[in-house]
């Protein structure tokens, strides 16, 4: 009778486990199976997106020198933490990345005239977003992200910012991002990346910021599918008529 008793709270307790992780099962099983048979080139943009050439060896680098002099005379910075070029087909152009106030910050240099430049506008901008697409196509719309009008789940989260996004005409729906101090492309999407995303996020169960792998929903969900699937093969071990009829030929003996 004990065994009887036992048998009808694993299975209750298995049905409301099965109940929850079954839902979750569904979504990562649909998610996985679109992220194998996806193409990441696709995802990422990298089918239509043209990839800036490497720069020409000629470059004059004590100008990284002197423009390092000049904006120390005009900004506080803390400490470096990148002096490089930008990947830039219309434009050559140098970058000092810095901190000043704990706050990490992109200074361009143009290395035609040797001097310090201000971000690129709207019209680089839009040249760039054009230049750095495979096929030729008009502009949608052009609207301009900062920190404050850059929403956490917003499809350019945690990259450079300030930076124009141009929305091309094509069936892809893709928009280039430009950031405006970096002096380059820094993201590509399309409906293919936000399908991806969405699913992404229904994956690892981070319905906030979509990136996080280590929330708390995420690793309740796996306990509760261990528990789902333990409690399933102790649930087949005391109701198995051949496991029963082996432990009864045991007592037997």
């Amino acid at each position: 009778m004990l065994g009887y008793k036992t048998q009808l709270k694993v299975r209750k307790l298995h049905r409301y486990l099965a109940v929850f992780v079954g839902v979750q099962l569904l979504f990562w099983t649909v998610s996985g199976l679109y992220f194998s048979w996806n193409n990441l080139d696709d995802v990422h943009g990298d089918t239509y997106r043209a990839f800036p050439k490497k720069m020409n060896s000629d470059i004059n680098l004590t100008v990284f020198q002197t423009a390092l002099i000049e904006l120390k005379n005009n900004q506080k910075i803390d400490s470096i933490q990148e002096i490089a070029l930008a990947k830039n087909d219309l434009m050559r152009l140098g970058r000092i990345s810095y901190f000043s106030e704990n706050k990490l910050h992109h200074q361009l240099i143009d290395l035609d005239q040797n001097k310090l430049r201000s971000p690129l506008n709207e019209a680089e901008s839009v040249n760039l977003a054009l230049h750095s697409f495979t096929e030729k196509v008009g502009i949608k719309n052009v609207a301009y992200f900062t920190e404050k009008n850059v929403a956490l789940k917003h499809e350019y989260r945690e990259k450079p910012l300030p930076a124009y996004a141009i929305t091309l005409n094509h069936d892809s729906g893709v928009v280039v991002y430009v950031a405006t101090e970096m002096g380059e492309v820094t993201s590509f999407r399309n409906n293919n990346w936000r399908r991806f995303d969405f699913l992404w996020m229904l994956h690892t169960m981070d319905y906030k910021t979509r990136d996080n792998i280590t929330n708390w929903v995420l690793r309740i969900g796996s306990v509760m599918g261990l528990l789902t699937v333990f409690s399933g093969f102790l649930l087949y071990g005391l109701s198995s008529p051949s496991l029963r009829k082996i432990k009864n030929k045991n007592t037997k003996k």
